[in-house]
């Protein structure tokens, strides 16, 4: 299905979420992605401890609540879709959610410390030229990893609703499959919510309360998508 098709069906089911819900939603999640950069820009000449702690903080919260955006509407996609309750706003914040996205964080931070640490080494080794190119492929394989790394949220909230046990490294897994053969959709997808989003930032945040949640019902359709392939593909 092409990012118009996947798009349309959102908009579908976004019109059968009351918009008091996904409004409320949206703006919850613009906030969590706001504030950060505000108190950021706030504090930037200032210095300490705890300036430092009160950002961190910020930056989990607001990742956190990202997170939740994701499973608050695939639930709800799932329900339009499949039937069953309406989601609680908070479902993706149970103890066992927070617990496995706190490993898959700590896996992430430490993977990218560990490749930003050797590209330092190796671009202060290397002429300008070299290392010029060098970052251009580090973003394009940064880009290519978040792709690959779409569904783990999704992953999680699977298995945390089915009780199924396993790994944050196979749940990781899951997602990496999902995605073979899909990332440029994926990036496609993405790019073309690229206007939306550049509204948004002349609206000062305000179409955000929309976009967000248009954004992850999107998401969340290919999501649904992907794992029906690959079901197909194993019979």
């Amino acid at each position: 299905m092409k990012a118009k098709e996947i798009r349309a069906l959102a908009r579908e089911n976004l019109k059968q979420i009351p918009k008091k819900i996904y409004m409320s939603m949206g703006l919850l999640l613009v906030v969590a992605n706001i504030i950060p950069s505000v108190v950021n820009q706030v504090t930037d000449s200032k210095s300490g401890v705890g300036v430092n702690i009160i950002f961190f903080l910020l930056e989990i919260a607001a990742v956190l609540l990202t997170a939740n955006g994701y499973i608050f509407f695939d639930r709800w996609r799932n329900k339009i879709q499949k039937g069953g309750e309406e989601p609680n706003a908070w479902c993706g914040l149970s103890g066992q959610h927070l617990a496995r996205l706190a490993v898959y964080g700590v896996i992430v931070s430490v993977t990218l410390a560990i490749v930003a640490v050797i590209v330092g080494l190796v671009i202060s080794q290397v002429p300008v030229a070299v290392s010029i190119i060098l970052l251009i492929l580090l973003v394009v394989l940064l880009v290519w990893i978040e792709l690959r790394l779409t569904y783990v949220v999704y992953v999680i909230d699977d298995d945390v609703r089915t009780g199924q046990k396993r790994s944050v490294w196979a749940e990781i897994g899951a997602s990496w499959k999902l995605t073979k053969g899909r990332v440029w959709k994926l990036l496609c997808l993405k790019l073309s919510f690229l206007g939306w989003y550049i509204l948004t930032a002349f609206t000062l945040g305000i179409l955000g309360i929309w976009l967000m949640p248009y954004y992850n019902l999107a998401i969340a359709e290919t999501y649904e998508q992907s794992k029906e392939e690959l079901l197909i593909s194993n019979k």
